[in-house]
């Protein structure tokens, strides 16, 4: 399970999305819902100027909450009935303070994971106002992300809302036990598209490459 992110996502920009997964995940009596957890979340996502993460099917950002850093890449992987699974590897930035610092810090550090981190820029950002939920049930845990985003791409601005429910302990057979039955009980639809990949087409549709 290390290094291997599991995840399920549901759209939520339809009207009380949000406080019907809630409802949902309260009237599965099995599962334990934890206290929320509010952050303010920054990502910029980075790649060569000839794309070759993009080529290569990865997708690469810089996150800051607040006063911490990280570098993080993902595989890149179509979702699937609202399911995605992609290796995932971070790397903390520790004294940076904002982004062209980070570039610097990937810059020094020139490769990482087998990845060439120098020359990067930005390709767009995604502000993310997010809730968590932790669940516990029939010992597994997992995440509930509540993200409310703005989208900046290409001078543009667009709003984004999307339900992540990852896997953090215990069996995925129990996670798509589970977000299975909150579907059922949601009514929501799973997602199709990420933020990401929503972001990733909107800068090809409106760049003027």
């Amino acid at each position: 399970m290390k290094n291997l992110e599991i995840e399920y996502k549901w759209e939520a920009n339809a009207p009380r999305a949000f406080a019907e997964m809630l409802k949902a995940v309260k009237n599965l009596k099995i599962v334990r819902l934890s206290r929320p957890q509010k952050l303010s979340i920054c990502d910029v996502y980075l790649d060569h100027p000839d794309y070759s993460f993009e080529r290569e099917e990865l997708a690469f950002r810089v996150r800051n909450t607040g006063t911490q850093w990280e570098a993080t890449f993902k595989t890149r992987t179509e979702i699937v009935d609202g399911r995605a699974m992609r290796r995932e590897e971070t790397l903390p930035l520790p004294g940076v303070k904002n982004a062209p610092e980070a570039l610097e810090k990937l810059n020094q550090k020139k490769h990482w994971c087998g990845l060439n981190v120098t020359q990067l820029v930005p390709l767009f950002e995604i502000h993310n106002q997010r809730t968590i939920y932790q669940l516990t049930w029939r010992k597994n845990q997992a995440e509930l992300a509540l993200d409310n985003c703005m989208v900046h791409v290409c001078g543009r601005k667009v709003c984004f809302k999307e339900i992540e429910l990852e896997l953090k302990k215990g069996s995925a057979e129990q996670l798509t036990l589970l977000a299975e039955e909150l579907s059922g009980e949601s009514g929501l639809a799973a997602a199709k598209i990420s933020k990401v990949k929503t972001a990733v087409m909107l800068r090809e549709l409106w760049s003027e490459k």
